[in-house]
């Protein structure tokens, strides 16, 4: 009895550091990023795109916004990145996400349309020098060709 509590002991500190160690390597990926159409491989991409993003340790605000009109240009959630499911505004519409490190990147599984048939996973990460934002979308259902975007962090 004395070892199985000692052993369980020993499991929940090595559980509780290794938590702590990848919650400190995450990247902060806070702040204004704007669309960069020369390093992205989507010619048809709204050249006005944006993303405003404010980490917040275990929760994450995402703001997309495509252009001016507040009710169909912006895409908004606020989420924990714990893996829980949350409401989303999308551009007039509802829908879903489902946000998680994967290190290092963050990703974001978003459903949407009609009950729910459409999945796109998107996976977020810095570059090495920080100063731009890499952003893999991948749609999962229906299924289709993977695009990579670029941001540059807006001053």
């Amino acid at each position: 009895m004395t070892v199985t509590r000692f052993a369980s002991f020993i499991a929940v500190g090595l559980l509780a550091a290794s938590y702590a160690i990848a919650s400190d390597s995450r990247p902060d990926l806070s702040g204004t990023w704007k669309i960069d159409p020369a390093r992205t491989d989507e010619p048809s991409l709204n050249k006005d795109l944006m993303l405003q993003i404010e980490d917040r340790g275990d929760n994450i605000h995402v703001k997309e916004t495509r252009g001016t009109n507040a009710k169909s240009d912006i895409s908004e959630f606020t989420c924990s990145t714990a893996g829980s499911e949350c409401g989303m505004h999308d551009a007039g519409s509802k829908a879903k996400v489902t946000v998680y490190y994967n290190e290092p990147a963050l990703v974001v599984l978003k459903t949407h349309g009609r009950r729910g048939s459409m999945v796109e996973k998107r996976r977020i990460s810095l570059s090495p020098k920080g100063d731009s934002l890499l952003v893999e979308v991948v749609p999962i259902e229906p299924s289709g060709k993977s695009e990579k975007w670029t941001f540059a962090k807006s001053q």
